[in-house]
């Protein structure tokens, strides 16, 4: 997969301040040895703040998430790699992220404080990589890990914006999922992979997320998820009963884009569509309940 080389600020003009410029402020204690410092002057250096064993942060520890991430790695061994939804941020195919680093590490390691340590013991080379300057799972590898915790939604929203970002390789990602080990939600991916070629956005909200993770609650059918209905992207619908949902975020409270909503409201309307319109996926859901006790059995 494409990755990014390591970032190098120019800041500082020692081997130590040039080391941890390229490394969001984190250095090894192998590292520190290496330029020469002793064991003694490392424990005594005002500039050296312990985050790990053997893991500092260099003048101070107001660190970048990045640096966390990293910090967590280095923490980890050799062979640790940043995963799940911290690296799913990294890559930038989400904004946000725990705020716990995730790594995944090739042995057993005791705990770490304040670190989701995943251990996989069989992980390929072929699904590590390095990613602006941190060790972390390739994204097809990423996508089968976090076809563990997430629904199909989620993952296309996933692959959508890899594909946008040109870190998608859909031969890739199938080869990957065939040298998955112990993953048993492959199918979710596989079933996501299918969606995004079919059209779909996936989830793009946190809302419409939990919107779609309770439809199956109240008895729903999976619904179609930022696809077209009539020619008009709609956040969720359902052909065959005809009905669509969106869940309106604040900017659709700006009258032109209210506007822009009843324009397209009427035309699906007009279609014969019924359009159920709330500010928060709470408010959707109420007014899907009475249908959903209708068809109950």
């Amino acid at each position: 997969m494409p990755h990014d080389a390591p970032a190098h600020r120019k800041s500082g003009s020692t081997p130590l301040a040039r080391l941890a410029s390229s490394q969001y402020g984190i250095v090894r204690y192998a590292q520190l040895r290496g330029l020469g410092i002793s064991e003694s002057a490392i424990s005594r250096r005002s500039d050296l703040h312990r985050l790990y064993p053997g893991v500092y942060a260099v003048g101070h520890t107001a660190l970048s998430r990045e640096g966390r991430w990293l910090a967590a790695v280095f923490a980890g061994g050799d062979g640790a790699v940043l995963r799940g939804e911290c690296l799913a941020a990294h890559y930038g195919l989400q904004k946000w992220a725990p705020n716990e680093p995730e790594i995944l590490v090739p042995r057993r390691h005791r705990p770490i404080p304040g670190v989701n340590l995943r251990e996989a013991r069989a992980l390929d080379p072929r699904d590590v990589t390095t990613f602006r300057g941190i060790p972390c799972l390739t994204v097809p590898r990423l996508l089968i890990d976090l076809s563990d915790s997430l629904i199909a939604e989620e993952l296309t929203a996933l692959i959508h914006e890899a594909a946008y970002l040109h870190l998608l390789d859909v031969p890739a990602l199938r080869q990957a999922i065939q040298r998955a080990n112990g993953h048993h939600n492959v199918r979710v991916l596989e079933q996501a992979i299918e969606d995004w070629l079919d059209g779909s956005a996936g989830t793009r909200s946190r809302g419409e997320v939990a919107f779609r993770r309770a439809l199956t609650a109240l008895g729903f059918p999976p619904p179609l998820t930022n696809r077209k209905a009539k020619g008009i992207e709609v956040d969720f619908h359902w052909p065959d009963r005809k009905l669509i949902v969106e869940i309106d975020g604040p900017n659709h409270r700006r009258p032109p884009n209210r506007v822009t909503d009843r324009v397209r409201d009427d035309e699906l309307i007009a279609a014969g569509w019924t359009v159920v319109r709330a500010r928060t996926y709470e408010l959707a859901l109420a007014k899907l309940r009475p249908e959903a006790d209708r068809n109950r059995p």
